[in-house]
């Protein structure tokens, strides 16, 4: 599900000055500037996330909010005075808002717990053994040979649903992005006007 954020530049007391006088948040091209300059704050900031957030198991990093700062598209024009910015990301969507996650009829979700798992699928080891809890929770081990029990490390939880809380802080603010719309905008028209009087 991609997050999309919209935003919606229709309070004329929040524009800077030149702006206000061009009246050029209407205009669908000093718009697309706006986008772009939201779209780029919201790539810094998912630049930041990767470089803050790392793996908290430790092990190989996937770079989540890298590959979300490369999902972030070039912006549409949303009359009358709007742009719109997708961020066409599955998972993105699901840290900003929160909820739970439910596996399909006959399967569990695989949560890893383990450096080594992090990143990967179940599927990808072939040493993993499944014990299940009476509440039809589990859990998957690695076999070791030398253990008396033959089992090992646990390296995933199964579950049949898990509730995730809802983390704003994914995105920028709606103040950080407008401000980023709004510097940007007012840099296009300044460049007009510079244009224009040589």
């Amino acid at each position: 599900m991609p997050l999309v954020p919209i935003m919606a530049f229709d309070d004329p007391r929040k524009y800077p000055p030149l702006l206000r006088l061009a009246d050029g948040v209407k205009r669908p091209e000093v718009r697309r500037v706006m986008g772009r300059g939201v779209a780029n704050r919201l790539r810094k900031h998912f630049t930041e996330l990767d470089s803050k957030r790392a793996n908290r198991l430790g092990g190989k990093r996937t770079h989540f909010y890298g590959q979300v700062r490369r999902s972030v598209q070039n912006p549409l024009v949303e009359a009358p005075d709007g742009v719109m910015v997708s961020i066409n990301h599955v998972g993105i969507a699901q840290r900003y808002f929160g909820g739970v996650i439910e596996a399909k009829p006959g399967s569990k979700l695989t949560i890893p717990v383990h450096p080594e798992a992090h990143g990967k699928r179940a599927r990808e080891f072939n040493d993993l053994t499944p014990i299940y809890f009476p509440d039809g929770d589990g859990i998957l081990v690695r076999e070791n040979p030398a253990s008396p029990s033959g089992i090992g490390e646990v390296y995933y939880l199964l579950r049949q649903r898990v509730e995730q809380k809802a983390d704003p802080s994914v995105l920028p603010t709606d103040s950080e992005l407008e401000t980023a719309g709004f510097e940007a905008g007012e840099d296009h028209i300044q460049t007009l006007v510079a244009r224009s009087e040589r």
